[in-house]
């Protein structure tokens, strides 16, 4: 009887050792699981995506989520990203470019035309490079941002690079509009008045139509109208830059329906604004 007791007991404390063993070795695994987990979470952010081929058919689909989507625009940048100014050039890692970034959530847009035909190259989906200049009005200088989509069919922010305004195809137009832009006066000797403004039907109820401005008339109506100052951009999606004396300001919204052109053309050496089409 005492030998069955002691047998008995030895193997209550056999099962009791096995279970703390096993009970032990399952929190290591957890804690080794826990740590794989947390380290997956820390770089989830630069993971990639499944994402729709239509997100990239349109460079204007792809640059909507690059502006509005920090983690999808961390996936779409080549780091580190280089800038060729001159002989100098200067690299922006990965860390860097949270304090760098120019491409934060905007509510629009613009870009240069010159003809109303030049437009339907938003809508080409065999456009494979598309640069963005971002144009700072007051310093005489463009930043020129170069997409390309590789072979996977995705758009890519590959490099960029500055040089002058007055190096650029649309240095007169700039040059003027930076003053258009910043002086009332000036604005007033640069409109044709009364200024032609054409709208469009939006829907069944409003039908659009024509009307004309005043300088008065102008002034209030210019309130409610959005127009780049300081900073412009230009989308270059391969439209051609050539006649030196027309421009139209495309001024596009960020998915909120605004779409405004403004028509400029040059006589005698002066530029000016005749038409407003919204």
């Amino acid at each position: 009887m005492k030998q069955l007791f002691t047998i008995s007991i030895l193997s209550l404390l056999f099962c009791s050792c096995w279970h703390s063993s096993e009970v032990a070795d399952e929190g290591e695994e957890d804690a080794v699981e826990d740590s794989v987990l947390a380290e997956e979470d820390s770089l989830i952010l630069f993971e990639e995506e499944v994402v729709p081929v239509s997100a990239d058919e349109l460079f204007d689909d792809f640059f909507y989520s690059f502006t509005t989507d920090q983690r999808f625009q961390m996936q779409r940048v080549t780091f580190p990203l280089k800038c060729n100014e001159g002989s100098d050039e200067l690299v922006i890692s990965r860390e860097e470019w949270k304090e760098f970034n120019r491409f934060t959530t905007q509510d629009f847009y613009s870009v240069i035309y010159e003809r109303e035909s030049d437009m339907e190259i938003q809508k080409d989906t065999a456009v494979n490079e598309v640069s963005v200049d971002w144009i700072y009005l007051d310093e005489d200088y463009v930043e020129r941002y170069n997409f390309v989509r590789s072979n996977n069919g995705q758009w890519h922010l590959l490099n960029f690079e500055k040089e002058e305004t007055s190096a650029t195809p649309y240095a007169s137009f700039a040059e003027f509009y930076a003053k258009f832009a910043s002086d009332s006066i000036f604005q007033r000797e640069s409109i044709h008045f009364p200024l032609h403004v054409v709208a469009e039907a939006q829907g069944d109820v409003d039908e659009g139509g024509e009307s004309h401005l005043s300088p008065e008339e102008w002034f209030e109506f210019r309130q409610e109208m959005p127009m780049p100052e300081g900073v412009m951009t230009n989308i270059n999606y391969g439209q051609p830059s050539i006649s030196q004396n027309r421009k139209i300001l495309l001024v596009e919204g960020m998915s909120n329906g605004l779409y405004v052109k403004y028509k400029f053309d040059r006589t005698n050496g002066q530029w000016h604004l005749y038409e407003i089409e919204n």
